[in-house]
């Protein structure tokens, strides 16, 4: 049995547990004596987990703005752009949802308060993923040159597969190229052209790159009519 008194049993245990809260304490000391700062930042919105086969048919805000506060060391040394507001969309079922951001939902240093986010709340759409082909309409914008004419626009391939909400997709019936210019031109031609959903969250699956063909032709005079050489009148 040792014959040490207590207080040296472990020493150096006890040395270390002592020097570790020395070390806090300063640490906080340090804190609590440096002023504190409130910053504002913009930062990017994330979704995540979102479920399978769904799609968001809603629009989204690309970031939001979020303030903060905390030590002026703190705070200087804050990478604004390892910041992310993230929105887990893991319990979420098809339909309209109204999420409220908090703090929690920012990836902010525990040393950082988040004061405010703004917007604080996100509306997003979940639908069910859905495809289509629909029939690629040639978007033609101008006028040919002088005496000619639009007679006859092809595109190929003809149809586009495309791929998103099933609510969005539904009331479409045909899809657009970026827009081709025929202004003063005389002759007939070929160009690529690229398709282009209007509705947000819709891509293309197959056919987004198609050829165009436009073909021109003259315009037709009207044949100016002759008159009749007058009778000689009877003497």
């Amino acid at each position: 049995m040792s014959d040490r008194p207590a207080l040296f049993r472990n020493l150096g245990l006890k040395l270390l547990a002592l020097g570790i809260a020395l070390v806090v304490w300063f640490d906080f000391a340090a804190q609590r004596r440096e002023r504190i700062s409130e910053r504002t930042y913009r930062i990017p919105l994330s979704l995540v987990n979102i479920p399978a086969q769904m799609v968001i048919a809603s629009p989204l805000p690309p970031s939001v703005d979020v303030r903060v506060r905390g030590p002026f060391t703190a705070l200087r040394q804050l990478d604004p752009a390892k910041l992310e507001a993230v929105i887990d969309l893991a319990d979420a079922g098809k339909g309209e949802k109204l999420v409220r951001l908090g703090p929690e939902d920012i990836n902010a240093p525990r040393e950082v308060e988040v004061l405010s986010i703004s917007p604080a709340e996100i509306r997003v759409v979940l639908d069910t993923m859905a495809e289509k082909s629909l029939p690629i309409t040639p978007n033609i914008v101008g006028t040919p040159a002088s005496g000619f004419l639009l007679d006859e626009v092809a595109v190929e391939p003809r149809t586009a597969r495309v791929a998103g909400p099933a609510s969005l997709l539904a009331p479409m019936t045909q899809i657009s190229t970026d827009p081709i210019s025929i202004d003063d031109r005389a002759a007939d031609f070929s160009i690529p052209a690229t398709v282009l959903p209007d509705a947000a969250g819709v891509r293309v699956k197959e056919g987004q790159i198609v050829t165009v063909t436009v073909r021109l032709r003259p315009a037709v005079s009207p044949t100016p009519v002759s008159e009749a050489p007058a009778r000689s009148r009877r003497r």
